[in-house]
């Protein structure tokens, strides 16, 4: 069940658009909270958060020996390297720039350290 008091969602003209809004909400309501970007991330991504007044760190994502995303390393980095109650931006789908998702056993095991780091999700879903 999902309790509905704490989802929000809002529409917006453009995915540059609406990470600058949701960066601003979190910097407003959030503060003091870093974000946690993958590495690599879309190009506007760090920009648009450091300009809303956040703290931008970036967690392991792709391993470019493979081409595949490195779980490993980032749910180390979810785990240790992030503060709990961080903000972890996720791409939901088509990863930009790499093109590689996680797979539905993946996604199980991020949302599990989230819970564990009460961390708060942040999707950009292209």
């Amino acid at each position: 069940d999902i309790d509905m008091d704490h989802i929000a969602a809002v529409q917006t003209l453009s995915g540059t658009g609406a990470c600058r809004i949701g960066a601003l909400f979190l910097a407003q309501f959030w503060p003091r909270h870093p974000i946690f970007c993958p590495d690599p991330t879309w190009g506007n991504d760090i920009t648009i958060f450091q300009q809303s007044g956040l703290a931008v760190h970036q967690y392991r994502y792709y391993d470019r020996r493979t081409n595949r995303v490195d779980i490993v390393g980032m749910l180390d980095d979810l785990r240790h390297k992030a503060p709990s109650g961080s903000i972890i931006l996720l791409h939901a789908c088509a990863h930009n720039p790499t093109g590689c998702d996680l797979t539905i056993e993946e996604w199980k095991q991020v949302v599990a350290v989230i819970r564990e780091k009460e961390h708060i999700a942040f999707f950009d879903s292209a």
